[in-house]
């Protein structure tokens, strides 16, 4: 008997989408020793350089190892005096993307620290469809994408992602359009987009250049505040500028002259003057081995050019005048390629002293600085106020006519863009999170560092101007007038900075401690902590700006930073440069302890120690806690805890106190205070010796109430009440209600029910998750992201990486997808409803209830996996029943079970009870199963088969209708329906066509499931031609595209509550086999096979099971006549 799919609940949730799922596991390796062994194994499993084809018999990864089982490769290796050995992650050929780990190795080659994660595990070994594609098929598909439309030129990358110990396949595209540069990571078994951000950071030849035909030229530059700058290679040579004046009230034009006499400036050949231009004829073209200057307005292929005047200087008044008159500005072109030359030759000079021994510009295990391209008067759709560092060129905005700024070409905006650029070249960091926290303070401190260097370089009368003088006011305490220590001032109309480095919180965004990072803030912000080290590395330490940058520049280029570190691997690599580094008299020991002081006071933690202990820490809120108990007990003779805050616990053998509440202990800590957690326990070897372990860990605590209001513009009451899990919270008003005060236990191994007073049906909802503890909801916690509300209810389900305790959860209620953002730390709402509850995670207090998920195999093997809500803590026992043979488990997963291969019904049940006897519970239920030569042709979970199924179908001979399926309406929990057409005769090799309709869904989950040339959806037809109920593939239809044939009848949509709700048409055609003169007339049996994510090759799974869909069985009458 079949079930109607009515609108509101069963048949309109969003499809799910199949991922290749593994078993995977991920380790944090920073400062953790005891994981040093296992990394040595993993490493050593590999190649340590690049395979070669001698080298590829003797040591290549097995088959399955390669294909399946996670692996590194050795991408880069620094040499002496320090040696950091960069490692990534790979599954088969295709790269785990931000997996990167780096060893850092003492003297006689022993690790002495490593950084990032250690991933172990393997993956499921069917591959998704979109990485078995070739190169040329799968551009096909990529450039049919809404995301890429209008693309100039993009590459892609076949990879995995990690997320929540689970590796996604992906396709991951760097995008060029117009106006901008995405990353755009695309799921790998339906090119479903993941995640879309922008790939942009904001804001050399040993020949003789003259030989070359390069020479010094000149011009004007500069703007309304900063006045008309002549960049002059000698004094008096570049007179038009000097004698120019725009009107009376601008000054005229002053000398500004720069000398770089070290040996290793690029431009030394011209006393390190940077404005060096190619000669041709009378031709001077912004162009040099080393920079490149395009003026976007005029060309973006073919260099900025002038005709030589006297000295080669770029003068044409009528030019500078309207430049001058529309910008504010002399000449941003002169100005960007003056300035970059500088910032170049600045980068060149200090590499080379840092690393003397290195010969070539760009070494792939030593730094890498290579020449630079530039754009001026880049706008794009980020408007004229910007300025980006897009990977390929530096570009500059044009400003908006010196309103809110000048032309973007100033020498902080220069220094800050061009550092994006040696960053990109050496560390590689990237635009997001931590990464893009460290870049972007870099690039702000790499500002500081050149403009001081400007200015106690830099000579001529325009050095001795106001203007040049206010900018390097110095006046701490005051940042109205600290402008040494501002960023961006030159560029800016008023007397203001873009960021601070005495205390980057007074522009009202950026953070000045590490407890206040978060996702919701851009990477400028977040870079705060950096620029207020650097800073107190100056003012407190006694450091020079210069000295200070050295480190950082050091740690940027030495091979220690990497992509995907946090802030205290990259405290590490500051630190880890101090005996590299000459600091006036001051010794190694007073070095590294002025830069741990200074990490220190913003909150990166250097000092935490080597752990030896294997030990789980964490910290929730006000709340540390840590578990050893997978640690012999019966080995332990002390345990002693640094609760980090003044607190201490101990236990020692014969202390008449029980040992198991010191195996998995909490502890409520001070507030808002840095914790330095340590935890030592000595333990009693095989041979009598004693040996001991410790474990570290910093955190900072917060408040466990602290309230993370959003800022609403409009508040809405869409629900009164909402319950999670059968708990309610009623009374809720319009706009934000937050429920604190009494946690609610929950399981995160459950999946869980958000039920709503409500029907909110077309409403969106959001669910988040603080996993970080940090306070804060960040976009990368959602659980939930603007999904469809269908009905009065939707289920969530918790990372299963979270920690134990306590943790916030978020549920925004809104009407478009653009009413929630994090334009605020704590979310912005429109017309919406947020409501925030506390939860405690797999709490104590949680109720025991018996749980399991069912999968069915191949071969009626049926695997079981435990989801009940236990406390471990209290020892639960497990008995497992499975229906026959008196066959039974005590195992918690008894994992895979062999069933009678003649099939049969069978009752399965779990009891679970605490060793105390305090609680117990069973769950049992009835499996069907087949015999096993036979075709199953049914749903492996029958819960799921009101999710897709086929609601309509009709027989047609090309347009004649034949026959409706009055049965096809409606599901059953079987998945699967035979009927027999009764008085109706079809002719022998009749061409048949069989027309389906979907169950209603949302309109916007039928497109994804239609989008791009690859469905997310498959219709077969199959005859059983010679009877013997195997559908092979020859049997199916008549086309070998999977793809075909597939639409959304509009007339069929409806609306409801504003959304809109459609049907998935689909037709699929094949010939009837022939009669014999002496049948006259055969009954066959017509399967169509309706089937969502599926996973096996068309046409070979018609007796597969599957996990969503529907097979309706037709049996008709083929006459000869």
């Amino acid at each position: 008997m079949k079930h109607l799919g009515y609108l509101f609940g069963l048949g309109v949730a969003a499809l799910p989408i199949s991922s290749a799922l593994a078993d995977i596991k991920s380790q944090s390796l920073h400062n953790k020793q005891f994981l040093w062994g296992d990394l040595k194994q993993v490493i050593s499993e590999n190649h340590a350089e690049p395979l070669t084809a001698s080298t590829l018999e003797a040591d290549r990864l097995t088959t399955e190892n390669k294909a399946h089982k996670v692996h590194y490769k050795l991408t880069k290796r620094t040499n002496a005096p320090t040696v950091y050995e960069h490692y990534r992650a790979y599954v088969g050929n295709y790269p785990v993307l931000s997996s990167n780990l780096v060893i850092v190795r003492d003297n006689q080659g022993e690790i002495r620290q490593a950084m990032g994660n250690l991933i172990t595990g393997a993956a499921l070994q069917e591959q998704a469809q979109y990485h078995t594609m070739t190169p040329s098929q799968l551009s096909q598909h990529i450039e049919a994408l809404p995301t890429l439309s209008g693309v100039a030129k993009y590459h892609f990358e076949k990879a995995f992602i990690l997320k929540s110990d689970t590796l996604i396949p992906v396709i991951e595209v760097l995008a060029t359009f117009k106006d901008k540069k995405e990353k755009i990571q695309l799921h790998a078994n339906d090119l479903s987009l993941i995640s879309q951000s922008h790939n942009m950071s904001f804001a050399f030849s040993q020949q003789s250049l003259k030989n070359a035909g390069y020479v010094a030229g000149g011009g004007i530059g500069g703007n309304d505040k900063l006045g008309a700058i002549c960049y002059s290679p000698s004094p008096d040579s570049m007179q038009n500028c000097t004698n120019y004046q725009f009107d009376e009230i601008a000054p005229k034009g002053a000398e500004l002259r720069f000398e770089e006499l070290s040996q290793h400036a690029i431009f030394s050949e011209f006393n390190g003057y940077p404005f060096i231009v190619k000669k041709e004829n009378n031709n001077c073209i912004l162009d040099n081995p080393y920079v490149v200057t395009y003026d976007a307005a005029v060309s973006e292929t073919t260099p900025v050019s002038y005709v030589c005047q006297t000295n080669n200087e770029n003068f044409v008044k009528r030019e500078i005048d309207q430049t001058f008159d529309a910008y504010y500005s002399y000449s941003p072109a002169n100005e960007a390629h003056f300035n970059a030359g500088l910032v170049m030759q600045y980068f060149h000079t200090q590499l080379k002293d840092l690393y003397p021994q290195q010969s070539l510009d760009c070494d792939n295990n030593g730094y890498c600085m290579k020449s630079l391209s530039q754009k001026v008067n880049r706008n794009t759709i980020f408007g004229t106020n910007s300025a980006s560092w897009d990977g390929e060129f530096v570009n500059y905005g044009s400003g908006n006519g010196g309103y809110e700024y000048f032309a973007l070409t100033g020498m902080s905006i220069a220094a800050h863009e061009i550092a994006h650029a040696i960053t990109e070249w050496n560390s590689g960091l990237g635009r997001e999170g931590v990464d893009s926290a460290i870049n972007e303070g870099l690039s702000d401190i790499s500002a500081i560092a050149i403009l001081d260097y400007y200015q106690h370089t830099a000579s001529g009368a325009y050095t001795q101007s106001q203007a040049f003088a206010d900018q390097f006011t110095e006046q701490p305490g005051l940042y109205t007038k600290n402008r040494k220590w501002w960023y961006g001032w030159d560029v800016f109309p008023q007397d203001r900075a873009a960021r601070f480095f005495e205390l980057p919180s007074w522009d009202g965004r950026s953070i000045d401690h590490v407890k206040d990072f978060t996702t919701a803030k851009t990477g400028h912000d977040n870079g705060g902590v950096l620029r207020k080290a650097f800073y107190e590395l100056v003012k407190t330490q006694g450091w020079t700006i210069q000295q200070a940058y050295r480190l950082f520049l050091r740690a940027n280029t030495s091979g220690c930073v990497f992509s995907g570190m946090s802030l205290n691997e990259f405290g590490f690599c500051l630190v880890d440069q101090s005996a590299h580094l000459q600091v006036g008299n001051k010794s190694q020991n007073e070095i590294e302890s002025d830069i741990s002081n200074s990490l220190a006071g913003v909150g990166i933690s250097t000092g935490i120690g080597l752990s030896t202990l294997d030990a789980d820490v964490w910290l929730n809120y006000n709340q540390a806690s840590y578990d050893i108990s997978h640690i012999d007990h019966n080995t332990i003779s002390s345990i002693y805890v640094n609760w980090g805050d003044g607190q201490t616990d101990s236990w020692y053998r014969g202390s008449n106190k029980p040992i198991y509440p010191y195996l998995e202990r909490s502890n409520q800590v001070a507030e808002d205070t840095l914790i330095r957690f340590a935890i030592k326990i000595a333990t009693t070897e095989q041979n009598g010796d004693i040996a001991t372990q410790s474990a570290y860990n910093h955190f900072y605590s917060r408040p466990a109430a602290l309230r993370c209001e959003p800022y609403m513009n409009n508040a809405v009451l869409h629900t009164s009440a909402i319950s999670i899990s059968n708990t309610t919270f009623s009374g809720l008003n319009a706009g934000y209600k937050a429920q604190l005060d009494t946690p609610l236990p929950i399981a995160k191994s459950r999946t869980h029910t958000l039920s709503f007073a409500q029907d909110l049906s077309g409403k969106l909802i959001s669910v988040f998750f603080d996993a970080n503890k940090n306070g804060l909801m960040e976009s990368n916690e959602a659980l939930i992201s603007n999904q469809n509300i269908a009905g009065n209810s939707v289920n969530f389900t918790l990372d299963q990486a979270t920690s134990t305790g306590l943790g916030l959860l978020r549920i925004a209620i809104v009407s478009n997808d653009t009413d929630y953002s994090f334009l605020n730390a704590c979310g912005v709402v429109d017309h919406g409803q947020v409501v925030d509850v506390m939860l405690d995670v797999d709490s104590k207090n949680l109720p025991l209830l018996s749980d399991f998920e069912i999968q069915y195999l191949d071969g009626n093997r049926v695997k079981f996996t435990n989801t009940s809500q236990v406390n471990d803590a209290k020892s639960p026992q497990f008995y497992w029943q499975f229906g026959f043979d008196n066959r039974t488990s005590t195992a918690k997963d008894p994992g895979i079970i062999d069933y009678p291969t003649n099939g049969g019904q069978f009752d399965v049940s779990l009891q679970i009870q605490y060793a105390d006897q305090s609680e117990s519970d069973t769950k049992q239920t009835r499996i069907s199963l087949d015999p096993v030569d036979a075709c199953p042709a049914k749903i492996s979970d029958g819960a799921n088969a009101d999710v897709i199924y086929i609601d309509d179908m009709k027989l047609f001979n090309y347009s004649t209708l034949i026959a409706n399926v009055p049965s096809a309406t409606g599901f059953n929990r079987d998945g699967y329906s035979l009927t027999k057409l009764s008085n109706t005769d079809i002719k022998r090799r009749t061409y048949l066509s069989a027309e389906i309709m979907t169950n209603l869904m949302p309109r916007t989950t039928a497109e994804n499931l239609l989008q791009n040339g690859n469905r997310d959806v498959r219709f077969t037809i199959w005859l059983d031609a010679d009877g013997n109920n195997e559908f092979a593939p020859s049997e199916s239809g008549l086309d070998n595209d999977p793809n075909y044939n597939y639409w959304i009848d509009n007339s069929q949509c409806t609306t409801v509550s504003g959304s809109e709700y459609c049907r998935i048409s689909a037709t699929k055609s094949l010939t009837l086999p022939n009669v014999s003169t002496w049948d006259w007339s055969k009954w066959f049996v017509l399967r169509a096979k309706l089937e969502e994510a599926p996973v096996s090759d068309y046409k070979s799974d018609a007796c597969n099971r599957f996990n969503y869909g529907e097979i309706e069985d037709l049996k008709i009458n083929v006459t000869r006549y």
